[in-house]
């Protein structure tokens, strides 16, 4: 039995079991975008203040939802472009890095995605809709159908 043990361990160390993972430039990257995540709330805003910030500021407003779920409504001066679809349209995204912008899905799981592929493209001044289309539908807000 003592032998099966040894044999065993000596497998989990050949096969790096107890490997330490390494730092990478995407490893460093979602490190840092948890950090700053955390601190600010995990980048959220929630459908009544982003709705306020869409009124005074005029940010650029991205639905990562597929076509139908956009077609069935969505909010005013929406553009488009499925969280699938996001890294072959990146030309579509506004060219100016720390332009104000929104980003939400259905319920909020697309948009967080959405949210940390355009941090990690370098966009600075993004913020995700707590809850997503959902939650802006529930809170009474417009929307075109």
């Amino acid at each position: 039995m003592k032998k099966f043990f040894v044999v065993l361990f000596a497998a989990l160390i050949a096969a790096g079991a107890f490997a330490q993972p390494t730092q990478n430039e995407a490893s460093n990257f979602v490190a840092s975008f948890i950090e700053e995540a955390s601190q600010a709330g995990w980048l959220q805003i929630g459908p009544a203040d982003a709705f306020d910030f869409a009124e005074q500021v005029e940010p650029f407003i991205l639905d990562v939802r597929r076509q139908e779920e956009f077609d069935a409504g969505h909010i005013e001066f929406t553009t488009l472009i499925p969280l699938a679809e996001l890294d072959g349209r990146i030309s579509e995204l506004p060219q100016n890095l720390d332009a104000p912008m929104l980003v939400y899905c259905a319920v909020g799981i697309r948009g967080n995605f959405g949210l940390m592929y355009l941090k990690s493209l370098g966009y600075t001044n993004v913020r995700n809709i707590r809850g997503g289309f959902g939650a802006w539908v529930a809170e009474g807000l417009p929307v075109i159908e």
